[in-house]
């Protein structure tokens, strides 16, 4: 017997997050470059590695109560192996237990690791036969360490929640975590104006099997499964692009009325930047920036594929904000600020494993000199929209109140009431922040954002 292709992917995968610090969807796709998978087998794969992450240290318990010896002290293929089997195991019903405890043994057997094929088979045997029983903490008289077991967050990340929200309330933002992550898209309107989206959706499902729903907001699907990326595809051939709806939601509070001169402060990948550049009009231009040359190439990529660039009315250059130039002044500056990003681990469940109890402050810093840099080089009358993937006070309210404060008499808040559609209005505060916690009806991840004019 072999480990099949699909799990050896899945635990090589997991392997390079979890011990290498690599990025998920990078990973995964430069395994599926040297290991051909079926559709079938490629979404057992991407199922075993999310689900592996999301419950990563609630299966670490469950392991080191039956273990031995100290898993931290075994090998990282090892320990990849014993936590990627143990989550098919308790998660996966279709999925065979003897077969996920034999492939689990023939994966180490790939590495070499023959010494500890007995271990991992002994151990997996025991979490298949589910016949131990090992008490959590307390409910009532720990409910911080309970939660953090029950719903595998960092105690750190429950500490900091539990102290805002209610118990119940805590339960769903982390139980919404957990969950499968919504596949959403963003319809690129220049080549599929709204009244083609029908027939869009029509091929979709036609050509690639892909079942899809509207959302409220007219720019975005949400597929039943993540989309083909081949360049035949839909997707390769630029008529959407991977995209939150909540991203796209906050991209909207750009008001794009009129000749403009804007700026993307953070582009990252291009996402917004895309979304900007299908509303304007042609008399406005679009400087997008990034300190990041990883995140340019990507941004080129993206915005290529969708047939956004060349354009006269794009440029994108690698650089800080606080190297452009404070002379070239701007009508609109978006600033999709870098963050701890506590509202995406519905989508980014490696994230909880990643982040430390400093990440807010640190990027809640970050943040500060960015709106305070962005205001420099924006034109008076013009406006600023900000933001980021979390709900944390210290990246949202603070920010807006310091605002309020340093810049008195020369900010004024627009509600975001005005740039969305009605639907999304409910998340919308009295303070005039758009907030989405994690756990919100319509799946969302969670974010902050909020509009202001400089006068």
């Amino acid at each position: 017997m072999s480990v099949s292709p699909s799990r050896k992917v899945a635990y090589d995968v997991f392997h390079s997050v979890m011990f290498e610090n690599r990025e998920v969807r990078a990973s995964f796709d430069y395994n599926l470059k040297k290991t051909k998978l079926k559709p079938k087998d490629k979404a057992l794969a991407y199922e075993i590695i999310q689900g592996s992450l999301r419950w990563y240290s609630k299966i670490r318990w469950i392991l080191q109560n039956i273990a031995s010896r100290e898993l931290d002290q075994t090998n990282s293929f090892v320990q990849a192996a014993l936590v990627c089997g143990t989550y098919q195991i308790f998660y996966l019903s279709r999925v065979p237990d003897r077969a996920t405890v034999n492939e689990s043994v023939e994966y180490l057997k790939s590495k070499k690791l023959m010494k500890a094929t007995g271990f991992v088979n002994g151990i997996l045997r025991q979490v298949a036969s589910k016949s131990k029983y090992f008490p959590k903490p307390d409910k009532k008289e720990k409910p911080a360490e309970y939660l953090a077991l029950q719903f595998a967050h960092p105690k750190w990340i429950v500490d900091r929640w539990i102290a805002r929200f209610s118990f119940e309330r805590l339960e769903t933002i982390l139980a919404a975590h957990n969950g499968p992550q919504p596949h959403h898209v963003r319809i690129n309107g220049l080549k599929t104006p709204q009244d083609d989206v029908p027939e869009l959706r029509k091929n979709l499902l036609k050509e690639e099997n892909t079942p899809s729903k509207k959302k409220p907001l007219r720019s975005c699907l949400e597929l039943e499964k993540f989309p083909s990326t081949i360049p035949e595809s839909l997707f390769g051939q630029g008529y959407f692009a991977i995209q939150g709806e909540s991203s796209q939601l906050s991209a909207q509070l750009v008001d794009l009325e009129g000749k403009l001169d804007i700026l993307d402060a953070c582009c990252g990948p291009g996402g917004k930047s895309g979304a900007l550049f299908e509303r304007m009009n042609e008399q406005s231009t679009l400087l997008a920036i990034d300190p990041s040359e990883g995140q340019i190439k990507r941004f080129h990529s993206n915005l290529e594929t969708l047939g956004h660039l060349p354009s006269g009315r794009i440029e994108v250059k690698k650089s800080s904000l606080e190297e452009l130039d404070v002379s070239k002044q701007f009508d609109r500056i978006l600033v999709d600020a870098p963050c701890s990003g506590l509202g995406t681990f519905r989508q980014h469940p490696e994230g909880k494993w990643r982040k430390k109890p400093d990440c807010v402050r640190r990027f809640a810093d970050l943040q500060k000199t960015l709106l305070s840099e962005s205001l420099k080089r924006l034109k008076p009358g013009g406006e600023l929209v900000y933001s980021v993937c979390s709900f944390e006070p210290e990246e949202s309210t603070a920010h807006l109140e310091w605002l309020l404060e340093e810049y008195a008499g020369k900010i004024e808040v627009i509600s975001p009431s005005e740039r969305i559609p009605s639907y999304y209005r409910k998340y919308v505060t009295r303070k005039n922040l758009l907030v989405l916690y994690s756990g919100n009806d319509d799946g969302m991840g969670g974010f902050s954002s909020f509009v202001i004019r400089y006068s």
